[in-house]
């Protein structure tokens, strides 16, 4: 067991804070040794263990490396604490305590946190270039107040106190970065926005993390919720030689395959420990699989799309619901033989009435990724003199992805009316308004859970994406001594973020006016059987057909800049009272490029063409065999082999060849609303005092300030027919701070803050024109807002911490948060015509009168934010025997939220009150830990209530989608095998635990159920 000084726990918690040490003052005791030294008390634990030594720091290094798993922990701020009261006999007191690696680390950041003026968490790294989790969004889950969605298997993104990523900050080394990369098809998509992308850097390269979920006027503004900090180590906390290498090997129990994860970092101090050098890097593979049943495009009114074929084909009928329409329309429908040439008139009439839904796209499918992450970070610092420290970081990443998303669905359900080609009129290609109605069931809140149809279309489909994600960042700190009482900390650093999507592929099978489909999920709601009563796998069951199947080719690129200046002057006036004054600017620059096919993606050529036949180009049949579906679904099925045919028609060529025009553009395209730019330039000075007095008994420290803020954004885009547009827009905030911390005991503090905050707009909201689409009816189309104003709020905090033996807390916190402007996304159904966008982009047998749906962006009137935070987090050291190595952390939070949402897009019109979508009421996290000297154990539960992720669901329906509540289960053990050697078992996912989203808050419709296992790490560290 590792035995350190505790001024050198202190300083391995100094580390999340750019390596300059903050002193940790400490309220000293009256001795109390008769009372506190008996048997069984902590005291005496310690006590009769050793005494506090005088080690050198090399040791302390060797009690970081040890650490087996990570430390949920929390950290302070750069503000120096206040002194606190010390008794005139506390020098001749000396403290016994034991110290290993996690309890070490939980131990001293709770010294530290009882330092803090902000409210602020951290998590420390157990070891250079071993941090313990998949991803660094997978390790913030466990903070108080933060939850996160995964993506394909892990952490993406995160929500901080209700707020999603786009409203939180994240710094890498002091500097302000986005990072912007793609996920699973049924996740995210591109990330266009200002939301931080935690999957693309290997965790391996930080050594802390800490959120500030407290303002300060010191801290860049640009959060409503947090702002995260990422920290890589620093060579001069680790002093003479260190290194440290780890081997893993991956294995997915979904797809039975195994990938390497490789990390290392050496460090070296040289010149009397006046220089130092730190290099890490990480390396990784990872497979991932998802199976899913996913209806992505929402369940929607029964009479849209044209509605069913009639009880009578090709008689005018009115929609039932207004939102849909009110005229009469005859829409073309096949007349079937027998009794029944339309719809039967029971099911039909079951079908057809006010307020019943009904799937839109549902189906089966398979995402598949292929993933290489790649990274590398290098700090150089030099200490010229006892009062000057020079700091430059670099980060280097690089995350690629190779992804197939192999579905089914009967793609009748989400088309309208068709026009006729190849030989096949417009009815046949028709589709709702073709299908059949022979049997239905509608439940009590209007959702069909079960129907048979016949006429109905299919699709097999099969999109390849290859995307490079490269990221860059380099920045140099300066940190000068002026006098006794002054200090100059003065930071240069830019970044670069680039999303380049070379190609992304889609082919499409069809097969048209089968009978006989059911859907059912009156047995399995979340899984619903979809029968399509033909041999999916059969490659002659399906056609591929000019003028209706695709063969769709994008390139997309997503560019993010940033470049920042800033300065900060400190003057310590006396012990009681420090001012603070600085500033900060920068200039962000977000590029998006995309192009497409400039012919219609629907222009194929035949197969017979290229001597091929459907078998040649088909794939062998893939089964959705892990995700529990019925018996008697159709989860077996071919897709399009998009390799073979995109080599026999010559589509990479990008040009005009014997097969068609492959050609791809951007203007005068539907790809043109893509393309666009934001430049942003942000001035934001500051005036900060810190305090500290003492008030009889108790300590008061603080900081209260300002903070202005002027941004200045200039925005291009294009609108018609490639004609460029461009609108400037200027505005201020001013931003007051307070933090206010009082030491009631030496065991009892209580803290408050309020603050003024802003967040500023997606950028993908802000370009003056827009993205269209017109691949198939309906028609959408994407417009931006840059007039949007941003988020505004006024922030309150309290909480109340008893620190009720070393290294136990017991927190209490409250937080409040009154939205004063809000950012929605609003829709609207209209035609394509009506919308007003150019009829140019149609092809001659479009329909300018096709059902089109308008997407925009709007201020609303935002509503307020309410929570509670509770944190327990102790070491067993008071239990007898083996039990004192246990340990626990356990935090709840809940949260209210009430915004006020539009309901169309007309700003003025009604509004809908719901929760702030992706907030769980409830969420909660627990750890239990075992650690002696050699052998090291813990498991961690996150759990969080189900939350909205859409509102409303449609233009003007006032109804929402969400998602169901969620458990995961993590373990992470480790051997020390020799004082070099530890080895290493890591389990993510162990409650297998499914993503699962539905679709109407009372109705239940199932949106998506996918699963994509669990997933086990084996490996072996070895430190020098």
């Amino acid at each position: 067991m590792d035995r350190v000084p505790i001024q050198h726990v202190r300083r391995h918690a100094s580390l999340c804070r750019g390596g300059r040490q903050v002193p940790l003052r400490r309220r000293q005791r009256t001795p109390t040794k008769s009372k506190n030294r008996g048997s069984g008390s902590m005291t005496n634990f310690f006590a009769t263990r050793h005494r506090l030594g005088t080690r050198t720091s090399s040791l302390a290094l060797m009690g970081l490396l040890a650490m087996p798993t990570a430390a949920i922990a929390q950290q302070a701020p750069a503000t120096p604490p206040a002194a606190q009261p010390q008794d005139s006999t506390a020098d001749t007191q000396t403290e016994d305590i034991v110290v290993t690696g996690f309890r070490q680390s939980l131990r001293s950041a709770l010294n530290v946190k009882k330092q803090a003026t902000g409210v602020v968490d951290g998590i420390n790294a157990s070891d250079i270039a071993s941090f313990p989790d998949a991803n660094l969004a997978d390790s913030l889950q466990r903070i108080p107040g933060i939850s996160i969605e995964r993506d394909g298997g892990e952490g993406r993104q995160i929500t901080v106190r209700g707020l999603s990523g786009d409203f939180s900050r994240t710094r890498l080394n002091g500097l302000e970065s986005t990072i912007a990369t793609t996920g699973s098809t049924l996740g995210a998509g591109i990330n266009k926005g200002r939301s931080f992308d935690y999957s693309v850097l290997a965790s391996e390269l930080f050594n802390s993390i800490v959120v500030r979920k407290t303002q300060s006027a010191e801290i860049d503004e640009g959060s409503l919720g947090a702002t995260v900090d990422l920290q890589t180590a620093r060579p001069l906390d680790l002093p003479g030689f260190q290194a440290a290498i780890s081997a893993q090997t991956a294995y997915y129990d979904i797809n039975k395959s195994f990938a390497p994860r490789l990390a290392g970092s050496v460090s070296k101090t040289f010149a009397d420990g006046r220089i130092g050098i730190m290099l890490s890097g990480a390396y990784s593979k990872r497979n991932v699989q998802e199976d899913a049943y996913s209806n992505t495009v929402l369940a929607d009114f029964g009479d849209v799309n044209g509605g069913f074929c009639p009880i009578v084909p090709n008689t005018p009928v009115t929609p039932v619901d207004p939102l849909v329409g009110s005229k009469p329309v005859t829409n073309p429908c096949i007349p079937a033989p027998g009794q029944f040439p339309g719809s039967t008139p029971s099911a039909y009439n079951t079908v057809n009435r006010p307020n019943v839904f009904v799937p839109k796209l549902p189906g089966y499918g398979r995402f598949v990724n292929k993933e290489e992450r790649m990274g590398f970070a290098g700090t150089l610092q030099a200490k010229p003199t006892d009062t000057t420290l020079i700091t430059i970081d670099g980060v280097f990443a690089r995350y690629k992805q190779r992804q197939n998303d192999l579905a089914t669905n009967p793609i009748s359900l989400n088309r309208a009316n068709g026009t006729a080609t190849a030989g096949l009129t417009a009815a046949q290609l028709t589709g709702r308004p073709n299908m059949k109605i022979r049997d239905a069931q509608v439940d009590a809140n209007g959702q069909l859970v079960y129907g048979v149809f016949d006429d109905v279309d299919f699709s097999v489909t099969n999109s390849e994406n290859r995307s490079t994600t490269t990221f860059y960042q380099a920045g140099i700190n300066i940190d000068q001594k002026i006098g006794d009482t002054v200090d100059l900390h003065l930071q240069y650093g830019q970044s670069q973020s680039i999303f380049d999507n070379p190609y992304s592929r889609l082919v499409t099978f069809s097969r048209f006016d089968s009978d006989g489909f059911v859907y059912d999920a009156r047995t399995s709601p979340t899984r619903p059987i979809l029968s399509y009563g033909f041999d999916a796998t059969n490659p002659n069951n399906w056609q591929f057909l000019n003028g209706y199947d695709n063969i769709r080719e994008f390139t997309n690129k997503v560019t993010n800049r940033l470049h920042t200046a800033k300065g900060d002057l400190k003057w310590q006036v006396n012990d009681q009272f420090t001012v603070k004054v600085g500033g900060a600017y920068k200039r962000f620059n977000f590029i998006s490029a995309r192009q497409q096919r400039i012919a219609s993606t629907t222009t194929i050529p035949t197969l017979g063409s290229a001597g091929l036949t459907i078998g040649d180009v088909s794939t062998a049949p893939i089964s959705i065999n892990t995700i529990g579906l019925p018996n008697g679904a159709t989860s077996s099925f071919v897709v399009p082999n998009i390799g073979k045919i995109m080599d026999a028609f010559g589509v990479d060529c990008y040009c005009v060849n014997q097969y068609g025009d492959f050609r791809l553009g951007s203007l005068g395209t539907g790809a043109q609303g893509d393309n666009r730019s934001v430049q942003e330039e942000d001035v934001s000075p500051y005036l900060q005092f810190d305090f500290n007095m003492d008030l009889g008994s108790m300590a008061l420290r603080g900081d209260a300030g300002i903070r202005y803020a002027h941004t200045h954004q200039y925005s291009e885009g294009f609108v018609g027919i490639g004609t460029p547009v461009n609108f400037t827009r200027n505005y201020e905030d001013w931003l007051p701070a307070l933090n206010l911390a009082l030491d009631i005991t030496p065991k009892l503090t209580a803290r408050f803050a309020a603050a003024k905050v802003m967040s500023r707009p997606s950028l993908s909201f802000l370009t003056p024109g827009g993205s269209i689409s017109t691949a198939n009816p309906p028609f959408s189309a994407t417009v931006g807002n840059p007039q949007l104003d941003p988020y505004r709020a006024t922030n309150l905090d309290a909480s109340i911490e008893w620190y009720f033996q070393p290294g136990a807390l017991l927190s209490v916190a409250y937080f409040h948060k009154d939205v004063s402007s809000f950012v929605q996304q609003i829709s609207s159904i209209t035609t394509y015509a009506a919308a007003g966008l150019p009829l140019e982009l149609l092809t001659p047998s479009q329909d300018p009168n096709t059902t089109t749906t308008i997407t925009s962006y709007a201020n609303s009137a935002g509503g307020k934010i309410d929570g509670v935070e509770v944190q327990y987090q102790q070491p067993f050291t008071f239990l007898p025997g083996f039990l004192k190595h246990f340990g626990t952390i356990l935090n709840y939070t809940h949260i209210k939220s009430n915004i006020s949402y539009i309901l169309t897009t007309n700003a003025a019109g009604p509004t809908f009150i719901r929760p702030l979508t992706n907030v769980s009421p409830n969420s909660a996290n627990a750890t239990l830990y075992y650690e002696d000297a050699k052998f090291s154990i813990r498991g961690s539960l996150a759990y969080r209530d189900e939350y909205l992720r859409t509102v409303p669901l449609r233009a003007g329906y006032a109804d929402t989608t969400g998602s169901y509540s969620s458990t995961n289960f993590d373990m992470s053990a480790s051997y020390k095998l020799t004082p070099h050697v530890t080895l290493t078992v890591d389990a993510i996912n162990l409650t297998n635990q499914p993503t699962s989203y539905w679709d109407g808050e009372d109705r239940r419709d199932q949106q998506i159920y996918s699963s994509t296992g669990r997933q086990f790490f084996f490996g072996a560290r070895y430190k020098f």
